[in-house]
């Protein structure tokens, strides 16, 4: 049964993407000021208002940085203007890579948010996989209302 399960599990990527997107009313200038400075995330993250939230390391431009917010340890890989790229440590140590872009539109922003996680050979985490889009996707979709709701309110 175990080597069945592995062969499976060979069968399935060995990486994991949940995507997002939502347009805001909202300039891009206004929306980044959420998006690409962590210390922000907590306005709009869902429940990151409640949880601990520390600054590990930060830059003088906000350009890089760590922070933990929750069980997450947070470091700012990348930083540009139209995008922030970030790697989330839980407590297993396990990296996922979190992408934030952000996109002008006619009606004003379109923000694309996704999660990629690598996956080991274990059948059990490739057949795993298939739930992260039913687990991070409503969470997802939950904090990208509120920053919507934040954006367009200011």
């Amino acid at each position: 049964m175990f080597i069945l399960l592995t062969l499976i599990g060979l069968l399935m990527p060995s990486s994991v993407t949940v995507m997002r997107t939502v347009d805001i009313l909202a300039p891009v200038d206004s929306v980044r000021t959420y998006t690409n400075d962590p210390a922000n995330w907590r306005y709009w993250i869902n429940g990151a208002d409640t949880a601990h939230f520390e600054q590990l390391a930060a830059s003088s431009n906000n350009k890089k940085g760590s922070i933990v917010l929750g069980a997450y340890t947070v470091t700012v890989l990348e930083n540009d203007p139209k995008y922030i790229v970030t790697s989330w440590k839980g407590e297993s140590n396990r990296e996922q890579l979190n992408r934030l872009q952000l996109y002008h539109s006619n009606t004003g922003t379109t923000v694309n948010w996704s999660f990629e996680q690598q996956l080991n050979w274990y059948p059990w985490e490739r057949l795993s996989a298939m739930l992260h889009d039913k687990v991070f996707g409503p969470s997802m979709e939950a904090s990208l209302a509120k920053l919507k709701k934040v954006c367009e309110k200011n």
